[in-house]
């Protein structure tokens, strides 16, 4: 069976530290975070059952103070920027030319090098860390072709020998790009390696859908600790769904997922609004598996509003009740408050749709996400075209879904 295109999300969260390890004075330290993939964008498996291709590197940045703080003490914690921290990406089975096999899976991860400034220029820091993306890069394309059927794996020796060869880029560059008396000066107190570690999963193992945190702690400069998280998510929203119903505890039986499916493809399909707000779920869909594992009122909501929603799409003349507005609010208002700068602004952009929905069918609905495709908000001449064309029904008026999330007290 062919596997799976994941939307894989992964997050190095924060840094704790135990002891600064910098004598009479407090930490600088700062981050090389390299994120990497070998997967089906950019290698396939060859007829004679090898590798061939190249990976995918990607860096962000590794400037001194790119964590915020230049002044760590013990016992501090240090949240990571979710721009320096953060990757989100497509994970493809490598595909197959041999009869043999029918796909192969890849990996993703992330290599986490924690820095202490030092003597070290500005710019050779970042010379530094842009040696570190180059050398990962040609160690990684070198390896890809030494796996195929008789070798699957990149093994810790594989990593061993990037590392090493990485360190001997990353002290050259560095050396290149400071002038004489930097590197004198540098040379007498560089920068120190608190530590590093690769963190890696391959395509089987995040294809299971559980949220992985992983953690290293280092003692040869200091006592510091990072934490982070890895998940992904099936890229088809509704077979992500689907695949993830035992976690989501039977939310769906299969003729709910059957209607869902069938609702998607006969009435979310080809128009340009509803095929935008489609890839919108799509591209978050890491990110809420994520959420509905971590956050306990996300998961509320969508405990309510799953089983209520499948059933009210094979009604799309009736009302769509104020409940089940709320449900769906109550998972946007969380996920408008998540880790994720992508999600938080899809968020805020799907909760100012869901605005136009009290009052209106599932029908209506459609039409206005057909017509409307995602923005940071929705102006107001397209809110009265709205209003004009789909009036509110039940006698409403123009009851918003923000007057929902907090259902009044009962009279006594």
């Amino acid at each position: 069976m062919a596997r799976d295109i994941l939307d894989t999300w992964i997050q190095l969260d924060r840094i704790h530290c135990y002891d600064e390890g910098d004598g009479w004075g407090s930490a600088e330290p700062y981050l090389w975070p390299v994120f990497f993939k070998i997967d089906g964008d950019t290698v396939l498996l060859t007829e004679a059952l090898v590798l061939s291709g190249t990976a995918t590197v990607v860096g962000t940045y590794g400037s001194h103070g790119n964590l915020g703080n230049t002044d760590v003490d013990e016992g501090e914690d240090l949240p990571i920027p979710e721009a320096l921290g953060s990757w989100q990406t497509l994970l493809k089975p490598i595909p197959s030319l041999s009869p043999l096999r029918e796909d192969v899976a890849g990996v993703a991860g992330v290599i986490a090098v924690l820095m202490e400034e030092d003597n070290v220029s500005d710019s050779g820091a970042v010379a530094g860390y842009n040696a570190l993306v180059n050398a990962i890069r040609s160690g990684l394309n070198k390896v890809i072709g030494t796996l195929g059927f008789a070798k699957q794996e990149v093994t810790d020796e594989d990593i061993a020998a990037i590392k090493s060869a990485a360190e001997s880029a990353v002290k050259d560059a560095i050396k290149s790009n400071q002038g004489f008396f930097s590197n004198l000066w540098s040379w007498l107190n560089a920068d120190d390696q608190i530590g590093s570690e690769v963190f890696r999963w391959d395509h089987d193992t995040l294809a299971v859908g559980d949220v992985i945190n992983f953690s290293k702690r280092w003692g040869s400069n200091g006592d510091w600790k990072i934490y982070g998280h890895a998940n992904a998510s099936v890229r088809c929203t509704a077979a992500a769904i689907d695949a993830a119903k035992a976690i989501f505890g039977g939310l769906f039986g299969g003729s709910d997922m059957k209607a869902m499916r069938s609702f998607r493809d006969d009435r979310l399909s080809g128009s340009r609004g509803a095929s935008e707000w489609w890839a919108l779920t799509e591209r978050n869909a890491a990110a809420l598996s994520w959420l509905f594992r971590t956050d306990e009122a996300a998961m509320e909501g969508l405990r309510a509003f799953a089983p209520a929603a499948a059933k009210l799409i094979a009604r799309p003349d009736q009302p769509i009740p104020d409940e089940l507005i709320r449900d769906a609010d109550r998972i946007l208002e969380q996920a408008a408050k998540t880790s994720s700068r992508r999600l938080r602004v899809d968020a805020r952009r799907a909760r100012s749709l869901l605005e136009l929905a009290p009052g209106r069918t599932v029908e209506q609905m459609v039409q206005i996400v057909a017509d409307l495709p995602p923005a940071r908000g929705i102006s107001r001449a397209a809110l009265r075209a709205v209003e004009d064309r789909f009036p509110r029904g039940g006698g409403r008026g123009r009851t918003s879904a923000r007057r929902l999330r907090k259902p009044r007290a009962r009279q006594g």
